[in-house]
């Protein structure tokens, strides 16, 4: 008996253990969970009960991945289309459409001509965050929307123009691994973000972000694009060399009216007040008459990212005025130089030029 009585308690115990606690929850936070999920997964739970037939539907993120896991483009779009036509009209936080294939023009190309379709429900369902992952090329973007915040690029061609003028709160501009040969239009933008990926390498891509703050530049190959007017900037992070085209870049304005004499990307980051310069290239030159031009600094960071062991010139000398002298320590608190030995001969180099512009050995940070 007491043998009897002991396995139904066991039993109890276990059907307890096995409610389905998760359905007790509210729709607004199982949507949320569902919106981490692929829209293809997420559309599934509504075999799991009665109670999630019909969550998927108001779901506030659309997450596309193929087109190849849905049996070629056919499938995938036959599946997109629906689920566009059945959602309710809920309002997007999320819209990620991703392919993780290299580029096939003709396949890429016809798959990315439904996606433009996709993009456009996204924005007119008042999408706050925006991410493709799609390797192709795409010539011209010209967005409108007043609630996308943050724009996500990755392994795509770019030509023509992004221009995000219409885009009124659009704050944070990310390219990774992309081949960027466009003018980049937007008043709104705030943080704009460069990794991998090159620019053109024949003509100069241009930015004309004016009120950026935050500015992350490390691309693998071509020209540093002319950065245009940035008043507002508080925070820089540039790296240069390993295929960059850094010397002819800096200095073919050099002398040009209204230059300054400056190097043409020290001048357009002359207002920043945070600056990080990595240097990936032993040939890379830093010059005393760039630091002249960071009239705001308060943090300078150099990093140097290769072998600083290797015999490479990487310091030029050259004669310093008074005047000159003052520029550069008037706001500045702190120099960080990051290198995998004090004891490098251009480590020293650098430290007599920031003395030499009034900078002193207190505020000069080597690890």
């Amino acid at each position: 008996m007491s043998k009897r009585l002991n396995d139904k308690g066991i039993m109890e115990t276990a059907a307890a253990d096995s409610e389905d606690r998760i359905s007790a929850l509210p729709d607004e936070l199982l949507q949320y969970m569902m919106s981490f999920l692929l829209s293809r997964d997420a559309v599934r739970t509504c075999l799991l009960a009665r109670r999630w037939r019909t969550l998927w539907k108001s779901v506030p993120a659309l997450r596309i991945h193929g087109p190849y896991s849905y049996d070629g483009v056919t499938g995938c779009v036959t599946f997109v289309d629906e689920l566009l036509r059945l959602r309710d009209p809920t309002p997007l936080d999320v819209c990620d459409i991703s392919s993780d294939h290299d580029y096939e023009s003709d396949w890429e190309d016809e798959a990315f001509r439904h996606v433009e379709q996709w993009l456009e429900y996204a924005l007119e369902s008042q999408v706050k965050v925006l991410r493709i992952r799609f390797p192709c090329l795409v010539v011209n973007i010209n967005l409108i929307s007043s609630h996308l915040k943050k724009f996500q690029l990755y392994r795509m061609e770019l030509e023509g123009t992004l221009d995000f003028s219409s885009c009124q709160v659009l704050e944070v501009l990310e390219m990774t691994g992309c081949e960027i040969s466009v003018e980049i239009l937007s008043q709104s933008l705030r943080h704009l973000h460069v990794y991998d990926g090159c620019f053109h390498s024949d003509g100069r891509t241009r930015f004309y972000t004016p009120n950026l703050v935050g500015l992350k530049l490390a691309p693998s190959w071509g020209l540093i694009p002319f950065l245009g007017n940035m008043t507002s900037l508080v925070t820089a992070s540039i790296t240069l060399g390993k295929g960059c085209f850094y010397r002819r870049l800096l200095h073919e304005f050099e002398g040009a009216a209204g230059s300054n004499n400056c190097p043409v990307i020290l001048n357009s980051l002359s207002g920043a007040t945070n600056l990080e310069l990595t240097i990936a290239d032993p040939d890379v030159p830093i010059f005393k008459k760039d630091l002249k031009c960071a009239l705001f600094l308060e943090t300078l960071t150099l990093r140097f990212d290769f072998d600083t062991q290797k015999k490479r010139r990487v310091i030029e000398t050259a004669s310093c005025n008074s005047r000159e002298q003052s520029l550069l320590s008037k706001h500045l608190k702190l120099v960080k130089i990051v290198c995998d030995t004090k004891n490098d001969k251009r480590v020293h180099h650098i430290v007599r030029i920031l003395l030499t512009h009034g900078v002193l050995s207190e505020q000069i940070d080597i690890q």
